[in-house]
């Protein structure tokens, strides 16, 4: 009886050493937040490489609509001149121009919508700040033109009223004013996002 006991335990302490060890609730919550802590680490390098080439698009766009706002304030000169002697084409060329300054108005709308998305997903990466450099400055330039653009259109306004385009004025007065306001906007959003993205030591 002694020796089959005996045989029962030495045969229990070499199954429990060939057998490999349970690992604690520690060891097992450690590695756990190691694993997290990875992922969390890829989905972040994930995001901040796919967020610099759309902040790198969204500064293009700001870019040409800069260039849109510079033009329409050329046509727009060359409309009030126009006015002191209207032709044939003129009532045309007057609700053109309108037309064109309403979808800027738009454009600028919602890129300021994807703007503020691009924002709220951004995250501390050196790799971003020169597509937000890039951003804040076109949307400095553009805030520069549209400024100019709602001052001309304030004067145009009384222009185009004496010439018989009132509702023309009033789209005029309200879209000039409004782009403006957008692009105030969207470089409010764009000095935000470019202290976002910027790392501590690099300000």
């Amino acid at each position: 009886m002694v020796r089959f006991l005996s045989a029962v335990l030495l045969f229990s302490a070499v199954s429990a050493s060939a057998s490999p060890a349970i690992p604690s609730f520690e060891f097992s919550a450690a590695q756990l937040q190691t694993a997290v802590a990875a992922l969390r680490g890829a989905q972040i390098k994930t995001k901040a490489g796919d967020l610099g080439p759309r902040i790198s698009r969204l500064a293009w766009d700001l870019e040409r609509f800069q260039r849109d706002a510079s033009q329409l304030r050329t046509d727009l000169r060359f409309l009030q001149q126009r006015l002191q002697r209207p032709d044939s084409n003129l009532r045309w060329d007057v609700q053109r121009f309108t037309r064109e300054l309403s979808q800027l108005t738009r454009d600028a709308q919602w890129r300021l919508s994807d703007l503020r998305f691009l924002s709220a997903e951004a995250v501390k990466d050196q790799a971003l700040v020169g597509p937000a450099t890039q951003l804040l400055n076109s949307a400095r330039w553009l805030k520069s033109e549209t400024n100019w653009l709602a001052m001309d259109a304030r004067f145009a306004t009384w222009d185009f009223r004496r010439a018989g385009f009132t509702f023309e004025a009033m789209d005029l007065d309200r879209d000039s004013r409004d782009v403006d306001e957008h692009a105030q906007d969207l470089q409010d959003e764009a000095d935000k996002l470019l202290t976002k993205v910027r790392p501590a030591l690099a300000r």
